[in-house]
């Protein structure tokens, strides 16, 4: 997977670790100020001495927060089904992992704060059904509106010549296939995260 870095993600889309009870801190958002406890008052600092041991309690409690974060921004951020349509714990990890690198002092919550800023651009913004696709080799999940979009994406790079109908086709593996060799990804001919978040980011 491509090491992405993260200041450039979100200009193109417009944590020594404290203990279990670190006080609250403030928090700004784009309308108002809340209260955040826990793991989201963590640093960068902290983030990259735990994810030296990414089996650690303190790590999980970290990528946890991070998924939460997410998961209740699906519920409050306008016109959204899924802000991370693909991105799962790993993907996450690596945006973290980027930005933390370049800002060690910033606080877990302020991360994710641009997170939801810079997915916007790549969520899914009504319901979609979730489809399983690939063959016995290579499977994984991911929803019709977002096969549609990498049919589309293809088809623009050259690679693909069918239908954007969301259908997982025997010419669409063959086209992921080639991208992936182009891309220097894992040759697993479906939308798997890597790809995606190749295809796909703006």
């Amino acid at each position: 997977m491509k090491n992405w870095n993260m200041t450039a993600f979100l200009a193109g889309a417009a944590l020594a670790v404290t203990g279990f009870g670190s006080a609250p801190i403030a928090a700004q958002g784009a309308d108002s100020s809340f209260a955040v406890e826990g793991a989201g008052t963590l640093d960068c600092a902290a983030f990259t001495a735990a994810r030296e041991d990414r089996s650690s309690a303190e790590y999980q409690r970290m990528i946890g927060f991070v998924e939460g974060y997410l998961s209740a921004a699906n519920r409050y951020e306008p016109n959204t089904f899924d802000l991370t349509p693909w991105h799962n714990a790993a993907a996450l990890d690596i945006i973290l992992k980027s930005h933390c690198s370049e800002h060690s002092s910033d606080t877990l919550v302020s991360v994710v704060q641009r997170m939801v800023t810079g997915l916007r651009p790549v969520r899914v913004a009504q319901y979609s059904p979730m489809l399983e696709v690939g063959d016995d080799k290579h499977r994984t999940y991911v929803y019709e509106t977002i096969l549609r979009r990498t049919q589309a994406a293809l088809k623009l790079r050259g690679f693909y010549a069918g239908e954007e109908d969301g259908r997982f086709s025997p010419e669409l593996r063959d086209a992921l296939l080639s991208f992936q060799k182009q891309s220097s990804l894992m040759t697993t001919g479906v939308p798997d995260p890597a790809t995606l978040w190749t295809l796909l980011n703006p």
